[in-house]
């Protein structure tokens, strides 16, 4: 299963519990995202209508891409946090790169 460089993916800027994030439906090769951000992935529903229901930090099966953030989400002991769909908030912008984001949103005291 390939996996991809963070830092030359293409992403769409999305919100993920109200918080700026981007996601791509590719596989990220976590130790290509930079330091201070957080890599997840997001698993859509068995009845494959495009429902995200669950984050983790590995998706096997019903891998519907990921996410990264530069706020880390807790996940459960068990490590898969189940979800309501509208947690994510798609189309807030296209074409975004992993030093776009960066650069919008540094990270807490970085200018």
């Amino acid at each position: 299963m390939a996996k991809y460089n963070a830092m030359i993916e293409s992403f769409e800027e999305i919100e993920v519990f109200d918080k700026p994030a981007l996601f791509t439906p590719a596989r990220i090769d976590r130790s290509t995202v930079p330091s201070g951000y957080y890599l997840y992935e997001v698993r859509h529903d068995d009845d494959c209508q495009g429902d995200a229901v669950q984050i983790a930090s590995n998706i096997m099966v019903n891998h519907w891409g990921s996410i990264i953030l530069r706020e880390e989400i807790t996940l459960p002991q068990d490590g898969y946090l189940d979800i309501e769909p509208d947690c994510i908030n798609y189309g807030v912008d296209v074409d975004v790169s992993m030093s776009d984001f960066i650069t919008k949103y540094p990270l807490h005291g970085e200018r």
